[in-house]
């Protein structure tokens, strides 16, 4: 928990210091971004800098913002003027959704096919997995992402390629997230059940006459069971590295789009709060996994 605090204190330093420390004034910048990009005088830009607080001390700045974060208060959006905490939340809804969905497909391919894979070794099962395996981990999201777009909105009819509203304007986002993730887990479910395969509990399971297949499910699998769970939380923060593609494309209001339509627009408020709650989400994400693997597997389990 101290670790997750401190590493939170961290990221919402980095957060605050990453666009101050930008070359030229911060406060001018952002008062250009108001005026469409002209230069403002040296009397506005005081007036702006003292109604924001610009002209104090950086250590009082950081701690007057952080005190607002704690609070719920991240500001407002210098494009809409509306505050940014409220749509963050809406766009993290939306995100979260893809990301929820996007492991259930992924552990939904991942684990069958693993099993297959180590109950039979080297074998066509295996071999064809892995082979998918390494394909959808190796083709880029934004292509895979306009190939099912073309095949199936624009060739087959089947589902919308943009927008939101129903659950069919989130299959082409959860099968480009999902499958690709899936390349990942299932490789290391393999790996993992294989190396459980060879230990002594296992050829004790096998003399007593346990099939393979069950011994794999019944005992195989609870021992490898807290590295898949540390691997499923990885893979739910890596989710998001590959979202701000994903939702451009295919016109999904979560916060990767977000982020790109503050970048465009230089609303900073929105791109410091972006950081910071992705940032956030990781932390987040490793305190719960820890906390859940000291939960199915105590043994050893450090401090989280």
């Amino acid at each position: 928990m101290a670790y997750s605090s401190v590493l939170l204190l961290l990221l919402s330093l980095a957060s605050f210091s990453l666009l101050r420390l930008m070359p030229g004034d911060f406060a001018e910048v952002l008062l250009m971004s108001q005026m469409d990009g002209h230069v403002p005088s040296a009397a506005a830009l005081a007036i702006f800098s003292a109604e924001h607080g610009f002209d104090r001390p950086m250590p009082l700045q950081y701690l007057s913002w952080l005190g607002g974060v704690l609070s719920g208060d991240l500001g407002q959006s210098l494009v809409t003027g509306e505050p940014v905490a409220s749509e963050i939340l809406l766009r993290l809804g939306s995100s979260l959704k893809l990301a929820v969905a996007a492991i259930i497909l992924s552990m939904a391919i991942a684990i069958p096919l693993g099993l297959a894979a180590a109950r039979y070794p080297n074998g066509l099962i295996d071999r064809f997995g892995m082979a998918l395996a390494v394909v959808a981990m190796s083709i880029p999201n934004f292509w895979y992402a306009l190939l099912l777009a073309l095949l199936f909105s624009l060739v087959l009819g089947w589902l919308p390629s943009s927008g939101h509203g129903t659950w069919l304007h989130m299959v082409l986002p959860v099968l480009v997230i999902g499958t690709s993730v899936a390349g990942v887990t299932t490789r290391y479910i393999r790996s993992l059940l294989l190396d459980e395969a060879g230990r002594p509990y296992m050829r004790t399971a096998a003399a007593k006459g346990v099939a393979p297949l069950a011994a794999l499910v019944g005992h195989a699998w609870p021992n490898a069971f807290p590295a898949i769970l540390t691997l499923v939380g990885l893979q739910f923060a890596r989710v998001f590295d590959g979202m701000i593609i994903v939702e451009v494309l295919f016109a999904w209001p979560g916060i990767g789009r977000l982020l790109v339509e503050s970048l465009m627009a230089r609303d900073f408020p929105i791109i410091q709060a972006c950081f910071l709650v992705v940032g956030t989400v990781y932390v987040l994400i490793h305190l719960l996994v820890g906390v859940a693997i000291a939960l199915v597997d105590p043994r050893g389990q450090e401090a989280v």
